[in-house]
């Protein structure tokens, strides 16, 4: 059985490893694929000098460090009505690998810069922009009031590029602010992928979780915001009714509501997600639970606020990684490891070509079909390593019962006489 043995040291290795979708979702660059964007007039297709995606990466037991220069992996950006064209930039992000809620006082998302990453290198921003209302002068602008700040989405939805949903900044900055539509499917009946990471830690996904929270097996459903629009005329006051001084302008043609973050409130569980727009819950990639946020869309599949983030983080933010810090970690020289590729634990162990495994997932009972190959004994491991079935087969078609197993991941390790091996993975649901 030593080869077994040594089967199972290789597998945990890369499980411990691989397994944490907070290193395995990245886009990682190893192509050296450049960064490119539509110009306009034209459009005029710019190739860069920069590479796109993912440039590095690198994580130690606390964290992950991400380096980007913000320019999409996945697709060619562009073209827009923002004047501004992607600019290369030069960001190394840290991310915490154990994140954990904050039970104080919560850190706020702040107004213009990232709040995390998408895992195509590109910069996500959150809901309000740099513009407010001032009353000075009636209008909005960069030197507002600071009081009624614009909903970016709202404000600037029609400079987001054709291809990616996003756009530019003055200093080139290109960043999402909702709805990164190359990054998930819609509409669609399987639970979302993950679409990035807030700068806490926590996944952020599509728009599809399970419809119960806790459970993998429940329907996947749209989730939806509990954030709605206030039945306002004028702006003198917040949800919570503390009054601001100045006002902000009246409901309008001009002012339509909308416009401002501040038009709208949090009505608990008006939704199925919480203030942040998150949840507590399962999902494909983390089989025991996290909280998550989710990117929220209407019925038609249209951004919906507060889109990726809303006004607080759920969990604990370092300020050295975010505000005006945000991207500036450097990689330490030791105690880390830095990948050359991206592994997901499917792609550990391959299909063999001498059996196979069906169905899978399974319910209840799986199916061994051995086509090459005396494999007469199997093993099956959880992803800890932990046998939990093992026994022997006949030549054939052999039946293994699984329903009495947890739901989630397992290994079958098949050996024959000659102690040779051979492992498949399978998912019981």
């Amino acid at each position: 059985m030593m080869k077994i043995n040594v089967l199972t040291a290789v597998l945990l290795a890369a499980i411990s490893v691989h397994s944490q979708p907070n290193i395995n979702s990245w886009h990682l660059n190893t192509t050296g694929a450049k960064g490119k964007y539509w110009d306009n007039p034209g459009p005029i297709l710019v190739t860069m000098s920069d590479s796109a995606g993912i440039t590095k990466l690198c994580y130690s037991s606390s964290y992950v460090y991400v380096r980007t220069r913000d320019l999409a992996g996945n697709f060619t950006m562009g073209p827009s009505l923002n004047p501004n064209d992607p600019v290369a930039q030069n960001y190394t992000i840290r991310f915490p690998r154990n994140p954990v809620q904050q039970t104080g006082s919560q850190t706020a998302v702040p107004l213009g810069g990232g709040i995390g990453l998408a895992v195509n290198g590109v910069l996500l921003y959150g809901s309000r922009s740099a513009d407010s209302y001032k009353s000075s002068t009636n209008n909005n602008s960069m030197t507002g009031d600071g009081k009624w700040h614009c909903d970016a989405w709202y404000n600037e939805k029609n400079t987001m590029d054709t291809s990616g949903n996003a756009h530019a900044d003055p200093s080139g900055k290109y960043h999402y602010h909702a709805n990164p539509k190359r990054l998930y499917t819609y509409p669609s009946t399987s639970h979302s992928p993950i679409m990035g990471y807030a700068i806490d830690g926590f996944p952020i996904y599509g728009p599809y979780g399970y419809s119960t929270a806790t459970n993998s097996l429940s329907n996947v459903a749209r989730m939806t915001s509990s954030y709605q629009l206030r039945s306002i005329s004028t702006r003198t006051a917040y949800a919570n009714g503390t009054i601001t001084s100045p006002s902000g302008p009246n409901v309008s043609t001009s002012f339509p509501l909308g416009m401002y973050v501040e038009d709208y409130e949090y009505v608990n569980s008006s939704g199925t997600l919480d203030v942040m727009n998150g949840r507590y819950c399962v999902t494909p990639d983390y089989p025991a639970g996290t909280y998550a946020y989710f990117m929220t869309v209407d019925n038609t599949g249209n951004p919906a606020y507060p889109y990726l983030l809303a006004i607080n983080y759920y969990g604990v933010v370092t300020a050295g990684d975010a505000g005006i810090n945000f991207g500036n970690s450097a990689i330490p020289t030791t105690g880390v490891t830095c990948l050359t590729s991206v592994t997901k634990v499917g792609e550990i162990i391959k299909e063999n070509e001498n059996f196979l495994l069906y169905p899978n997932p399974v319910n209840e009972q799986l199916t061994i079909d051995l086509k090459n190959g005396d494999y007469k004994t199997y093993t099956v491991m959880d992803l800890l390593g932990h046998v939990v079935l093992k026994g022997h087969l006949n030549t054939g078609l052999g039946n293994i019962t699984v329903e009495a197993l947890d739901n989630g991941i397992y290994f079958i390790v098949l050996s024959n006489l000659d102690h040779d091996t051979q492992a498949v993975r399978f998912i019981k649901n």
